[in-house]
């Protein structure tokens, strides 16, 4: 089963995005900040991780760097109200998607980087 690993700073995205990552057959592991997403790598060794910029602990972008650095195999989506740049692998990320009410986008680029993972 692929392993999703989801860093949303608010907490009732964060069931609902669960909850309709499950629904797509993933294994799903939340959290609220980037410090725990770091801490779960290795235990959890997930397929992707998708991160919000916005986070309390560390920035969503400091943490797909160390996601990048130390879990090279692991894809890393960005979630987010901000623009992205024009390269994306700068951010060290492997996709972008804008938040929106309909998740059919998110959905497709996780199943898209879990068969690439």
């Amino acid at each position: 089963m692929v392993r999703i690993l989801l860093a949303e700073s608010e907490p009732h995205l964060r069931r609902l995005l669960q909850e309709e990552l499950e629904d797509e057959g993933y294994e799903v592991l939340v959290t609220g900040r980037g410090g725990e997403v770091t801490r779960l790598l290795d235990s959890y060794q997930p397929d992707v991780v998708v991160l919000e910029i916005l986070l309390a602990d560390m920035s969503g972008l400091e943490t797909g760097r160390i996601v990048k650095g130390t879990q090279r195999k692991t894809r890393v989506v960005y979630h987010s109200h901000c623009r992205p740049p024009r390269d994306l692998s700068s951010w060290g990320g492997d996709d972008f998607v804008l938040k929106s009410a309909d998740l059919d986008r998110l959905k497709k680029v996780v199943h898209r980087l879990a068969l690439a993972a």
